[in-house]
């Protein structure tokens, strides 16, 4: 079934012949679009060619999509690339048929003239985000319009945030790929929320909230950023309404500093390069701190206090020493051989002097905890913070597990009447691919084993 939004795109598409640059957003379903527009191709209209994407898996949901809204439609877009010899390539570029091809291979037949562009109808470029005036999709579109001007060229993109960097992004996208119209589809868009709204999911929010050293170590980064910010408006270069800590917690920060002084950029001096490359430094830091365990998070500081703490400017802040301090509390901390805290027993450790008025002469009482703490030898005792957010995790697993065992007898009593009903999978999204695997070892391991494997290979760094 195609949806609704995705109709009035392919309707605006087919309306100019020239073609279109279509910016959606992330989640819009562009494999799904891609495929609808593609069942519409007919072998009279001639050879459609798609650049194949850098990445596999949009390719192969376009192909599942294809089967899926089609399922009598068993032509799936083979893959022209350079282990085809020319005369095959020739024949496929006049079968009139929908082919993936790679930029390299299409850039070589068409400056060799291998390619004959009349029979091309159109091109599909599926990464416009990526396209630069020196890119090699923009070169292959300015050498095919120079011999065809009657096909199309459809550009996609389902990364709007990509198309506001640098100055101008989206107006030299449209100039280099020679297109004059482009199509914004946000999520706000009528026929696209009248979509989403349709059956909207069931959210239950679920704040976790931090551990104490957590909550230090965000207000530490908090201040580096400020005294970061503090130094950048000094450069009156930026737009200082735009520089403060509330927005530098946001995503767009980034591209909001970019924004201001990549036009300006190669006027900047070094200080101010390095205050840029900081504060993205800092904001990784924080994004870190809620994604990662503790002792995945203490080699990262490490890492860069090695790499960054010649030029770095936010290493040298007031309050970064907090942040290292109150990331090694996470994992460790140093005991006396008794087993007292050394941080404990560190207040009697000093001598204390005390004057007393007579014979001018100056009496020493050395508190008695100062001998004893030279006496034991100092150990390093594991403390292996938990992440927060894995034991809530957990406990939400056990509960759908617990509503799985009671509804258990029902689900029998379905299946034995004939009907299907789901499979019960638990979707776990994560952020990145470490994250799927850490998750992965803490669900079928416990927490501690998890976080004592790492720990283990810090080991020898601490």
């Amino acid at each position: 079934m195609v949806l609704q939004f995705h109709e009035h795109i392919i309707t605006e598409l087919l309306e100019d012949t020239n073609g279109g640059l279509v910016i959606l957003s992330s989640g819009l379903s562009l494999s799904k679009l891609i495929s609808s527009l593609l069942l519409l191709h007919s072998s009279s209209q001639g050879t459609l060619l798609i650049l194949s994407p850098p990445s596999s898996t949009l390719k192969s949901k376009i192909n599942f999509h294809l089967k899926t809204l089609n399922p009598q439609f068993y032509q799936i877009p083979a893959e022209i690339t350079a282990d085809l010899p020319i005369h095959h390539r020739h024949s496929l570029y006049t079968s009139g048929s929908v082919f993936f091809i790679t930029p390299r291979i299409l850039i070589v037949d068409l400056l060799t003239k291998k390619l004959p562009t009349s029979t091309i109808s159109g091109l599909i470029i599926l990464n416009a985000h990526s396209i630069s005036e020196t890119s090699t999709e923009a070169f292959i579109v300015r050498i095919f319009r120079s011999v065809n001007r009657d096909a199309f060229i459809r550009v996609f993109s389902d990364r709007p945030q990509a198309m506001v960097s640098g100055f101008a992004k989206a107006e030299r996208t449209l100039k280099c790929l020679h297109i004059r119209k482009m199509h914004l589809w946000p999520r706000f868009q009528v026929y696209v929320s009248q979509e989403l709204e349709r059956d909207p999911p069931d959210v239950v929010d679920i704040r976790v909230p931090m551990s104490k050293y957590m909550v230090g170590i965000q207000k530490a980064i908090i201040e580096v950023m400020d005294a970061c910010l503090k130094e950048m408006r000094k450069t009156n270069k930026v737009d200082v309404e735009d520089l403060t800590v509330e927005n530098g917690l946001f995503k767009s920060f980034d591209e909001i500093v970019r924004r201001q002084l990549d036009p300006i950029w190669h006027t900047l001096g070094k200080k101010t390069k390095q205050l840029v490359s900081d504060l993205k430094t800092l904001r990784k830091l924080l994004d870190y701190l809620v994604r990662y365990d503790a002792v995945t998070y203490l080699k990262y500081l490490d890492t860069l206090r090695v790499s960054e703490s010649f030029r770095s400017v936010w290493i040298f802040a007031e309050a970064s020493y907090k942040i290292f301090d109150y990331a090694k509390k996470r994992v460790y901390h140093l005991v006396r051989s008794d087993g007292v805290k050394l941080n404990e027993s560190s207040k009697g450790v000093k001598n204390k002097k005390k004057k007393v008025k007579g014979d001018n002469k100056e009496t020493e009482e050395a508190d008695v905890d100062s001998s004893t703490s030279s006496n034991h030898g100092i150990v390093l005792e594991e403390v292996l913070e938990e992440a927060p957010k894995w034991k809530v995790l957990r406990d939400i697993l056990e509960e759908v597990e617990e509503e799985r065992q009671k509804q258990g007898m029902l689900r029998e009593e379905v299946l034995a009447e004939g009907e299907d009903t789901d499979n019960g999978i638990v979707l776990v999204a994560c952020k990145d691919e470490r994250s799927c695997l850490q998750l992965e070892e803490c669900i079928t391991n416990s927490p501690k084993k998890v976080v004592f494997v790492y720990v283990i290979l810090y080991n020898n760094k601490v």
